[in-house]
């Protein structure tokens, strides 16, 4: 008996199973019926709902002139009020999927911010008190290490110094500020009362990145309040 052919409603159950929010049949059709030597044979639900969800968690959710957003009109949103100051205190009545369009670390000054990026372009972390930089795969000699010393390093500086290997943006834990926006382009600011994980500045975290805010999360004065409870990255 042949297997049943993956449907519209399937794929759309299978990515809220997920805890993601319902595109619409426009951006789901072509990844139903994708493009194949064999038109007639159709990609198991599996295949079809990781490419779903690696699309959504990729493309922007916000409509523009050009194109609408690309979730159904019913996805729950931000109300048009909640960054006003003025409300002291409520709660998300339903879960909001959101992106993120700016993270700032409170942890730190903003020139630390920016070397620490810039360090991060560059493929430099701290080992102690010795810079290394990261040496692509691509351009290691066969038997080098995937680290190496830049020029004028002392290497002895870094004797009796535990603290083992971290980031050029010195591993801040924050804590960190979001800006986040509903797919009608309502944006708040989420502040990180509690650690979440996988918030963080990049790579940990990137701009767009998702999340989904559950139905309780608190927001006082116009901002959210982030604990590892109500908030899910995904």
């Amino acid at each position: 008996m042949a297997a049943q052919q993956p449907t519209l409603t399937h794929l759309i159950t299978s990515l809220t199973a997920l805890s993601l929010p319902t595109p619409t049949t426009t951006f789901l059709q072509p990844i139903l019926t994708p493009p194949t030597s064999n038109p007639t044979r159709t990609p198991p639900l599996a295949v079809l709902t990781a490419t779903a969800k690696h699309r959504l968690l990729s493309a922007s959710i916000t409509s523009s002139p050009s194109a609408p957003s690309i979730l159904i009109p019913s996805t729950p949103a931000f109300p048009g009020n909640i960054s006003d100051v003025r409300v002291k205190e409520r709660v998300l009545s339903e879960d909001v999927f959101v992106q993120v369009v700016d993270i700032q670390d409170l942890g730190r000054s903003k020139w630390e911010q920016i070397e620490g990026l810039e360090a991060e372009r560059k493929g430099e972390t701290m080992k102690g008190r010795e810079v290394i930089r990261v040496v692509p795969l691509d351009e290691e000699e066969p038997g080098m290490a995937g680290t190496q010393s830049l020029p004028g390093q002392n290497h002895n500086q870094n004797q009796g110094n535990g603290n083992g290997n971290q980031t050029g943006d010195k591993s801040s834990r924050g804590p960190f500020k979001l800006l986040l926006q509903d797919w009608k382009g309502v944006v708040i600011w989420g502040f990180e009362v509690r650690k979440v994980e996988k918030v963080g500045l990049p790579p940990v975290m990137g701009i767009g990145c998702k999340l989904l805010l559950r139905r309780g999360t608190k927001v006082a004065r116009g901002m959210a309040l982030l604990e590892p409870g109500n908030v899910v990255v995904l």
